[in-house]
């Protein structure tokens, strides 16, 4: 054996046992490089001491195994690891040319296989248990499974890392989860209200827990109820803490917003408690109160009815409360104008009919509030509430006005002029302008004129039948006249006088006596309660041919414009004040007061009378010319 390689041999034979001098002594072995170094030298010549080293190097196995895992031992933490792969390839490496031993392939083969597994089992679980799980730390908190720094996502060597990661990141959240747990109830404990619009549970949760805030996920969720699931390492160990420590928070949260619903109540009721009923504009309730909620509310989408319920019934009291205040502020400013109106026929139709108009109505509220015609109904309602008495008062002085006007009123035309100038719009009559509006006043008021004036119909019929002397010279017979075409036309005598007396004139019938016992028989027509001017005519005494007696109108004065005694009798008992009268003492059947065979309305009258021309219009205004009575607009 050549001197080199004995010495070489004994060297190598009695160095300490470590992973430093089996490399250096080339896993016991006479390496390449030195075999280059003495090329003159025989294979066989070395043999002896290449069976040596081999020997003394495969008895070293255990021991360098346990270097290995010695040396593994010292890594301290899976950064610092790196992959797994590259912690036994130094074990293969040699110069070229220069092969592996059997203890280089076997200790290879046990770190692969054993050491480099069992270092990585110990460094994940490691890594798990010293993760810092805290409410604080919680929002950067990242469990997911460090693959990139083990350098696979699955198994190393036949160790199931990402399982051992489980089960120990498993038991450090459930170790975990108490505290914070606690620190949730500490952390909402310790808050105050401040500032901000309220956040619902949800959304205070999800600014204080960030990602580990569960999220509803119904594949998920199916997945973790699935005993045949295969999710990530640790996958289902943080969905139930995050789904415990979520459900907690929620708790905890919905707690905080139910106890600071008294102190929002309180500062509700503040807040209304400083508003002046006296000033600005009045707000609807809902309005009002999405103003005032919306310094805690930005939306009550998420947030529980046993929170928002009440306070919104607090603020809705409050909110009418104050409108109701307003709205008597202002209506009553509204009403003590009527209430310093005279309660007088003069003084409804000058104040409007003591009704307030909707631009004073309307003055209450805000232009821009979209729900402003609840502030107007209320003050509407107010103001017809304050309104109303003072109304009823006036309406009842206004209706004991007119009856006094009538009353104070003979039933001659002028006499009742006065009240008729009072009562003519109620009538349609177009003697002066009212005010537009009334309604229910103006009814009551016309009702009452039109009741006088059946009362003076009733009157002067009475009066005028009284004056007529109709049985003591006519007796039961009726008038008759003459048409141009030669037809004759009959009428009773008594509907001739009411008819005449509806339209302001008296008919008298009169039967003198001469000194020889000769007897005229004449009508004549005045104006009622006045003996001038007068239309005359004379009566002659007639049989009907049917039988009985009958009085031929003769010599009657004709009116102005009017052609013939018949046009004229047609005119004095024609017109609606005529056909009111009859109507008013029950004979509307003698609306056509002219009774023959063939009865003729008040036209066919006049065109029998040949008076084609005249209307009733004209015919008023001849009698009214006559007559000097005067006009529906007079004073």
């Amino acid at each position: 054996m050549p001197d080199w390689a004995e010495a070489y041999t004994r060297e190598a034979i009695v160095a300490p046992v470590t992973l430093e001098n089996a490399r250096k002594y080339r896993w016991y072995q006479i390496g390449a490089v030195l075999r280059s170094e003495h090329p003159r030298v025989y294979d066989d010549e070395i043999r002896p001491a290449q069976e040596r080293l081999k020997r003394h190097g495969n008895a070293l196995f255990e021991e360098l195994k346990g270097q290995v895992d010695t040396l593994l031992a010292l890594t301290p933490s899976l950064d610092e690891a790196g992959p797994f792969h590259k912690h036994c390839h130094w074990i293969l490496e040699r110069p070229p040319g220069e092969f592996p031993t059997k203890l280089q392939i076997d200790l290879e083969a046990y770190c692969r296989e054993k050491a480099v597994p069992a270092l990585y089992l110990r460094l994940v679980t490691e890594r798990a248990q010293k993760l810092d799980v805290r409410l604080a730390t919680l929002r950067r908190l990242d469990v997911g499974y460090p693959g990139h720094l083990v350098g696979s996502p699955g198994f190393v060597g036949r160790a199931d890392v990402p399982g051992a990661y489980a089960r120990a990141l498993e038991d450090r959240l459930v170790a975990a989860q108490p505290r914070v747990i606690a620190d949730l109830a500490e952390s909402f404990r310790a808050k105050t209200l401040g500032g901000d619009p309220l956040q619902t549970d949800v959304a205070q949760c999800r600014d204080l827990l960030g990602p580990w805030y569960p999220q509803r996920d119904t594949a998920r969720d199916m997945m973790l109820g699935d005993p045949m699931r295969s999710a990530g390492a640790g996958t289902e160990a943080a969905l139930r803490f995050e789904q415990a420590v979520g459900g907690a928070c929620r708790r905890e949260a919905k707690a905080w917003l139910m106890r600071q619903q008294p102190e929002i109540d309180d500062a509700i009721r503040t807040s209304f408690a400083t508003l002046d009923p006296n000033q600005g504009p009045i707000l609807a309730v809902g309005t009002r109160c999405t103003g005032v909620l919306g310094r805690w509310f930005s939306s009550f989408d998420g947030f529980e009815l046993s929170l928002t319920g009440p306070l919104q019934q607090t603020c809705r009291q409050q909110a009418q409360g104050l409108n109701e205040r307003a709205v008597d502020i202002r209506a009553r400013a509204l009403a003590a104008r009527f209430a310093a109106a005279p309660k007088t026929l003069d003084g409804l139709e000058r104040n409007g009919w003591f009704g307030v108009s909707a631009d004073d109505l309307q003055a209450a509220h805000d232009p821009r509030d979209p729900e402003r015609g609840e502030v107007d109904t209320l003050m509407q309602t107010r103001v017809d509430a304050l309104v109303r008495p003072l109304r009823e008062a006036a309406r009842d002085a206004a209706l004991a006005e007119i009856r006094g006007f009538y009353e104070q009123a003979g039933l001659a035309d002028a006499e009742l002029q006065p009240a008729r100038r009072i009562c003519g719009p109620y009538l349609g009559r177009s003697t002066r302008m009212l005010p537009p509006g009334g309604g229910d006043l103006r009814q009551a008021i016309g009702e009452a004129c039109r009741d006088e004036e059946k009362r003076v119909v009733v009157h002067r019929a009475d009066a005028a039948f009284a004056a007529a002397g109709i049985e003591p010279v006519l007796g039961k017979g009726r008038l008759v006249l003459s048409a141009p075409d030669g037809r004759l036309t009959y009428a009773d005598p008594r509907a001739v006088v009411i008819a005449a007396a509806g339209n302001g004139l008296q008919v008298r019938f009169r039967r003198t006596t001469s000194w020889f016992f000769w007897t005229k028989e004449n009508l004549r027509v005045t104006p009622f309660g006045r003996d001038t001017p007068v239309l005359a005519g004379d009566l002659a005494a007639d049989t009907h041919p049917s039988g009985g007696k009958v009085w031929r109108v003769t010599d009657l004065q004709a009116l102005p414009g009017l052609g013939g005694p018949l046009a004229t009798l047609a005119c004095l008992t024609q017109g609606p004040e005529a056909t009111h009268a009859l109507a008013s003492l029950g004979l509307a059947g003698m609306v056509s007061i002219f009774v023959l065979d063939l009865p003729r309305t008040g036209v066919e009258l006049f065109l029998a009378a040949g008076t084609l021309s005249t209307s009733m219009g004209q015919c008023e205004d001849a009698r009214r010319s006559y007559f000097a009575l005067p006009g529906p607009g007079a004073s």
